[in-house]
């Protein structure tokens, strides 16, 4: 599979790595800016940098170097990318990781709950303390908890604003007192008799327990990590670190919201950096996923794409209205006569994947056209296959030429039965964040699909003239 991005840095990136600077650096940036290609070029200067320090030093000490991922397909792709760009130098330890399986690997390999039993455990859990929360609200709930606050001060979670579910709390405070003291004590105190942990106590080790030290430190798409496993980070750096967080809150998935101060980091104009142009997509691509993202609030380490900073044109993305298999052959017909698979790259992006891709898997193979399967996969594929299947979550700071989101029926991005804690605009806010995602990963053409009958809401903000509408 063809890893499609050039690292070769703008005048706007260039600006950033005139030298490196001892400590936290942190760069945001909407989609397509080059946040992606701005962490492998800022891994890249770190680098050199230290190593030609140890060599003026003449220190024996290897330069350890820590590049954190947010999930196991992006891992791979920044693999694949960073190794090319890094000197092949007995000084240098390069380790490239997703969060979990960095401080699973640091913590010696605990058992881990694993996440059937962990929701399991806390529905039985809310159950019994007739809090009456959706489970999928229940749960995100109890990770956001656990994920924000240290065990010792777990009990700020009844005073702290829940910021990422509308203006003021959703959870009140007898709610919040229910939650945390019949729910999340008991599961933790059930994991501490069955000697299991979790991934948040993961974070946690090493927060409180010190194992490494590295030098140079890159966090892509940090703003999926919780503050504990930031904490953690940051207790394993060297005295003279540089650490960089590359993040766009705007494309954030999960509801992990916390300051930087909350986890000892101090942002300054000097540290502080925003990406602006978009360099990706083509001017008709940006535009039709701004409008997607159209009166989305973001915080400060968020930023809404700018279509008018896209400098090439494009043909418009494609509506497509029809049956699925009907929006697929019209797929297969685009591929077959304007796209180059040979040095061109294809992705068909879904929202939940699995045995969504089955129909999909048998048209490619009876059409002949290779393909691999690249979510939660921890290694780039080395073949050459150029066309993608994957999860819009997998998908996240990778890039293709063509994008397809086929299948985008109401029923695959719900609205309604989500939590009832949670109103319609905020789930649908989340869903459109999704998508403008995915539509955000491609460089020349969008395609987008769903039955007519089965209209998603995310669908109203397409806005005329924003894209081609084809009746099937």
């Amino acid at each position: 599979m063809k890893a499609l991005m050039e690292v070769r840095p703008t005048p706007e990136q260039l600006a950033l790595f005139s030298r490196i600077r001892h400590g936290v650096e942190i760069i945001r940036g909407a989609a397509g800016s080059g946040k992606t290609t701005t962490a492998l070029l800022k891994l890249q200067s770190a680098v050199a940098s230290y190593l030609a320090r140890a060599q003026r030093q003449k220190s024996d000490e290897p330069v350890k170097v820590l590049v954190l991922t947010f999930n196991r397909t992006l891992r791979g792709y920044i693999e694949e990318l960073a190794r090319k760009q890094l000197p092949d130098d007995g000084m240098l330890v390069l380790n490239i990781f997703t969060f979990s399986n960095w401080a699973k690997e640091l913590s010696e390999n605990p058992p881990i709950l694993s996440k059937e039993d962990r929701t399991k455990k806390l529905i039985s859990l809310a159950a019994l303390a007739k809090l009456g929360l959706a489970p999928d609200f229940l749960l995100d709930e109890v990770m956001y908890v656990l994920g924000r606050f240290p065990p010792a001060e777990i009990d700020d979670y009844l005073t702290a604003r829940r910021d990422g579910r509308g203006v003021t709390p959703r959870m009140e405070r007898p709610a919040r007192e229910t939650l945390l003291n019949q729910v999340i004590r008991p599961y933790i105190q059930y994991k501490e008799d069955e000697g299991l942990w979790d991934w948040n106590d993961l974070a946690v080790n090493l927060a409180l327990h010190k194992f490494d030290e590295y030098d140079v430190v890159v966090v892509d798409e940090a703003q999926d990590f919780s503050a504990n496993e930031v904490r953690g980070l940051m207790n394993q750096l060297s005295k003279d670190h540089t650490v960089t967080f590359v993040l766009d809150s705007a494309q954030r998935i999960y509801a992990r919201n916390f300051s930087w101060a909350e986890v000892g980091i101090v942002v300054r104009p000097e540290n502080s950096h925003r990406l602006e142009n978009n360099y990706r997509n083509t001017k008709q691509i940006a535009r039709f996923a701004a409008e997607i993202m159209q009166g989305i609030t973001v915080d400060d380490d968020g930023s809404l794409p700018r279509f008018e900073s896209a400098t090439r044109e494009g043909e418009l993305p494609k509506v497509l209205e029809g049956k699925f298999s009907s929006q697929l052959e019209h797929a297969m017909q685009f591929i077959k006569n304007h796209v180059d698979l040979a040095s061109e790259s294809v992705a068909f992006l879904h929202a939940k994947g699995g045995g969504w891709f089955n129909y999909l898997r048998t048209q490619l193979e009876h059409a002949g056209l290779d393909y691999v399967l690249i979510a939660r996969e921890s290694d780039w594929p080395q073949g050459p296959e150029n066309i993608a299947l994957s999860t819009l979550h997998s998908a996240k700071g990778l890039e293709f030429d063509h994008v397809f989101l086929l299948g985008l029926d109401g029923q695959v991005l719900p609205v309604a039965d989500e939590s009832p804690e949670m109103t319609d605009d905020e789930r649908l806010a989340r869903f459109r964040r999704l998508v403008a995602m995915g539509v955000g990963r491609a460089r020349k053409s969008v395609t987008i699909g769903f039955r007519p009958e089965n209209r998603p809401m995310v669908a109203n903000f397409f806005q005329d003239g924003t894209y081609e509408a084809v009746r099937l």
